[in-house]
């Protein structure tokens, strides 16, 4: 056997070298799908959804332009809307399942309160609805500026609280895009706040979820050219 000379240079193994770059790629790869997993706004199925709430408030405003005097939404246009909150509920509820499970702590706890804080500022648009039914405000009112206006001002501006605390800034900008687009919604009369409405929130849904999509893109990029990959 030939003795070994501890100067000369370690040749390093091929084999070994492909190993560990195809181990570091495996890894990237499932931390790309686990990050993929975990994502409580998938920017497909956010634009999907904004698509179809935009159709939902177009038909609420075809179905009240031109009336004189103002009566309200027809009931299949409601029913259209009725059906796209329970498909948004559906499949919020099922990423949220998915993205969740197995996941608890501070981080749930704190999604959990944010839940109910947004589900009672819900509530704010029926209940003035519902006071200003019952001090015989105007049909042009009650059903039309306020329920197209009021949620998305009243809950975009607890959505803004919320992503303000947590320096979520696409979500703050969405939300603002949200309140602006219901304030607009209170001074184009009660048809043309239907459709003010669904603009605004259309406009505030997608711009959040190119901005996620954009922002999730980079970190894959980021993760794919790591020094420890090459």
């Amino acid at each position: 056997m030939r003795p070994t000379d501890p100067d000369e240079p370690v040749t390093p193994n091929r084999d070994d070298e492909l190993d560990a770059r195809r181990a570091a790629e495996l890894l990237d790869e499932s931390t790309r799908e686990a990050r993929r997993q975990f994502d409580l706004h998938p920017p497909l199925l956010t634009a999907l959804l904004a698509i179809l709430v935009l159709v939902a408030y177009a038909a609420l405003w075809l179905s009240t332009r031109g009336q004189h005097p103002y009566r309200g939404p027809s009931g299949g246009a409601i029913a259209l809307v009725y059906v796209v909150v329970a498909l948004s509920a559906a499949a919020g509820a099922r990423v949220y399942r998915r993205a969740t499970v197995g996941v608890g702590g501070a981080s749930i706890r704190q999604q959990r309160i944010e839940g109910v804080a947004l589900g009672v500022s819900f509530l704010g648009s029926p209940v003035i609805q519902g006071a200003l039914y019952h001090y015989h405000a105007s049909d042009a009112i009650v059903y039309g500026v306020i329920p197209a206006a009021g949620p998305l001002i009243v809950v975009g501006t607890t959505m803004l609280g919320i992503a303000g605390v947590k320096g979520d800034w696409p979500q703050f900008w969405a939300a603002l895009t949200a309140v602006i687009g219901g304030t607009v919604a209170l001074f184009v009369g009660p048809s043309g706040a239907w459709l003010a409405a669904g603009i605004g929130l259309f406009v505030a849904v997608v711009g959040f979820a190119l901005v996620h999509a954009r922002t999730r893109a980079r970190t894959d990029s980021a993760w794919a050219t790591r020094p420890s990959t090459r």
